[in-house]
């Protein structure tokens, strides 16, 4: 009885408590490759090859390759569409997450036009800080950045370091909160119907 009572405390600690995940994203936008590591404790638990393509449907989409599985996000902001990131960032789990810290470096060149590459990384700098305002009106977030333009090559590459805090409790009542709350409406739409 008492392994029970002392199993089911940490169990129920570790639920509650806040889990940090590292994240590193890097992209070459040139050579359209790049990797996605997830870290979990400061140890690798995901590691997976990116790029971008254009399918047959007109769709702009991210694909992340892990071993011979793969998988798409569609770049739109199509709430209907599941594999959007619009769909995914309204997933319960996505809003409990508290990001902590945002590392962001880019790197951008081209060769003999200096005024190409400011012109690029001013760019991406104006890019960066609109996406990230959202982020930083949300979270009390730390944000680094910095820009790196290269002269002598052609180069165009990012990379993103960033932690987030997770809990598992607040993930789970947030579901049974969204589940709850889409039974309740299409109940609604069935007496509205009769």
């Amino acid at each position: 009885m008492l392994v029970f009572l002392v199993v089911t405390i940490l169990i129920l600690s570790l639920s509650a408590a806040q889990i940090r995940v590292g994240l590193n994203f890097y992209l070459n936008l040139f050579g359209n490759d790049g990797f996605i590591k997830i870290y979990l404790f400061g140890i690798r638990v995901f590691h997976a090859a990116v790029h971008f393509e254009h399918d047959e449907e007109k769709r702009n989409n991210l694909v992340i390759e892990h071993g011979k599985k793969s998988g798409k996000i569609h770049l739109n902001t199509d709430v209907k569409d599941k594999k959007s990131i619009a769909a995914m960032l309204k997933n319960p789990a996505f809003e409990n997450m508290l990001v902590e810290k945002v590392s962001a470096h880019f790197t951008a060149g081209r060769t003999n036009d200096s005024f190409f590459t400011i012109a690029l990384l001013q760019s991406m700098r104006v890019l960066f800080y609109s996406f990230m305002a959202p982020v930083k009106c949300r979270y009390s977030v730390d944000i680094t950045e910095s820009f790196t333009p290269v002269y002598n090559r052609d180069v165009l590459q990012t990379d993103f370091i960033g932690i987030i805090g997770i809990s598992i409790a607040d993930i789970i009542v947030s579901c049974i909160k969204s589940i709850f709350k889409q039974t309740n409406n299409t109940r609604k739409q069935e007496v509205a119907r009769t």
